[in-house]
């Protein structure tokens, strides 16, 4: 199954679905999610394409139940004093 993996210009968030999917025709709980997102690259997940630290297995489920994956980057910075 090849896969359409959408981004945003800050890389905050991220959407994958199935190689040629119209994203305006997902049933998505947070209609404002696909705002900003942009077609970034197609991938084959069986050669290990994804984004680092997405779990393949976790995406294909999302992808055969929902039809989508979706997540947002969550940054968290912690200061240390040295």
């Amino acid at each position: 199954m090849q896969l359409d993996i959408y981004r945003d210009q800050a890389l905050e968030k991220l959407l994958i679905v199935e190689q040629g999917k119209d994203i305006h025709t997902l049933s998505i709980d947070e209609p404002t999610f696909l705002k900003g997102l942009v077609l970034n690259r197609t991938c084959d997940p069986d050669f290990g394409e994804l984004p680092t630290r997405i779990d393949k297995d976790k995406v294909l489920e999302q992808v055969r139940l929902r039809g989508y994956f979706k997540t947002t980057l969550v940054v968290s910075l912690r200061e240390i004093d040295g």
